[in-house]
């Protein structure tokens, strides 16, 4: 495992804002006095909400129902009175209805020993019913091999973010045990880890695990080999298109899956909650963060339930050191501000982060100047600033023939954009304003009744 894998283009070399937090264990969170569960799929799609006011739940019980193929199933993250179901502003800027559960009762899993469950002799249909019943995927997550390449993403190079390094140190065996259970599903010709490059200890811990897996089941084991590859630390490397691209002999496209190329990446987060929803049964209730930011008074990597409050985050955290001037849900380039304190923790969150005015460094946007950097840090070799100007004049399909559908909406070139244009929130009006022109041009191709 000597050799390093880089990216092909463009990227950032970031200065790591995590020195500190990843060396903090991860811990667990006080619970919530009252839970706010959004019935709201990744998508924007509402559950079917199968509660109502008064209704004493369980911990781990089905409370929202995913509706077709592309939904997932929502589960109380805590037993309690379900208080209140209303309308609550998520980081999405939607509005979706949301569980308010009060914390009461006695608990199905806290505090009690783990009950591990064999798994190797399922059938494939009943590891893929547990993962959906548990909320772990959905009806239409691509669970049948056989397929060319499965990659485990553990790159986490968005600055402050490090639950999943420690998720990879603490928890390296039960990773590779859901790394097993998706080569089962999956049969995948050849199986990745990627991490950075730096990571040694990550390494040391995943060889660790992989020697005693080969000692415990000597007799029979899955006989299929996991690869440990290093990845440079280069900001977006860890992208799902860009591991693609690198590691795998097709190149990625807006026309083709993932599926249809015979490919599937799965980030250690899901991975781990592959692990629990079969070996130990657990819906997806809880998720690790890493809070961090100057404007909190003590970072920590927190396993939070679910429909957590951030204002109760912050408290668990000693408070704020100072009012901060952002606060973002997962991480500074792909993340989500968010204005009310009250937002709940969600399964799609790796972070909150209370920015302070230094961090962020604002500045006030003026006219390009031609400079070229953002051309240079694309690492899908487009040319942002000149999509940009598609976009601001209104001409959508001169930007969808430049390739708009190619960025990936990293943001490297509006991090060195000397002149602050905003150009991630300009292509994200753009592939709107696309997606109608093609929609359209859709309805005009079809026959008439």
């Amino acid at each position: 495992m000597n050799r390093i894998f880089r990216l092909p283009k463009g990227g950032l070399y970031l200065h790591s804002q995590k020195e500190f937090v990843k060396t903090l264990p991860i811990r667990n969170a006080v619970l919530p006095p009252i839970a706010v569960v959004p019935m709201v799929q990744p998508d924007g799609n509402d559950a079917t909400c199968l509660v109502h006011v008064g209704d004493f739940v369980q911990e781990g019980v089905l409370i929202g129902k995913g509706k077709g193929k592309h939904s997932l199933h929502i589960h109380a993250p805590i037993p309690g009175t379900v208080q209140d179901i209303r309308n609550i502003p998520l980081p999405r800027g939607i509005e979706a209805p949301a569980v308010f559960i009060e914390l009461g009762g006695e608990f199905d899993r806290l505090g009690k020993k783990e009950v591990v469950y064999p798994w190797r002799s399922l059938s494939h249909r009943e590891l893929k019913t547990l993962l959906i019943e548990k909320g772990v995927v959905d009806g239409n997550f691509p669970l049948d091999g056989p397929i060319e390449l499965l990659i485990i993403n553990g790159m986490e190079l968005e600055p402050y973010l490090c639950s999943e390094y420690r998720i990879l140190m603490e928890r390296s065996d039960a990773i590779l045990e859901g790394v097993r259970i998706l080569q089962k599903l999956l049969d995948p010709a050849r199986t990745l880890v990627v991490f950075e490059d730096k990571a040694e200890d990550v390494q040391a811990s995943l060889e660790a695990s992989l020697g005693n897996e080969q000692r415990e089941v000597k007799e029979g084991g899955s006989g299929k080999e996991i690869e440990l590859v290093l990845l440079e630390g280069k900001y977006p490397a860890g992208d799902t298109e860009q591991l693609v691209n690198i590691f795998f002999h097709q190149k990625v496209t807006p026309k083709k899956s993932f599926g249809e190329m015979g490919v599937m990446v799965v980030d250690v987060a899901t991975t781990l909650a592959v692990y629990e929803g079969v070996a130990l049964r657990k819906p997806l209730m809880e998720r690790i963060i890493t809070v961090s930011g100057k404007a909190i008074k003590r970072p920590a990597n927190l396993k939070v339930r679910i429909g957590t409050p951030i204002m109760d985050i912050i408290e668990e955290c000693g408070g704020l050191t100072q009012t901060p001037v952002k606060v973002v849900c997962g991480g500074p380039f792909r993340g989500l501000g968010i204005f009310d304190l009250r937002t709940p923790v969600t399964r799609e969150m790796s972070g909150i982060l209370f920015l302070t005015k230094t961090e962020i460094h604002p500045g006030v946007r003026t006219s390009c100047i031609n400079c070229g950097k953002c051309i240079e840090v694309c690492p899908e070799g487009l040319h942002p600033a000149r999509l940009f100007k598609w976009i601001d004049h209104g001409y959508y399909r001169e930007a969808l023939e430049d390739s708009l559908l190619g960025c990936t909406e990293c943001g490297c070139c509006a991090f060195v954009c000397p002149s602050r244009i905003p150009l991630v929130q300009g292509f994200q009006v753009g592939k709107i304003h696309v997606a109608k022109l093609l929609s359209t041009k859709s309805n005009k191709d079809q026959p008439n009744g």
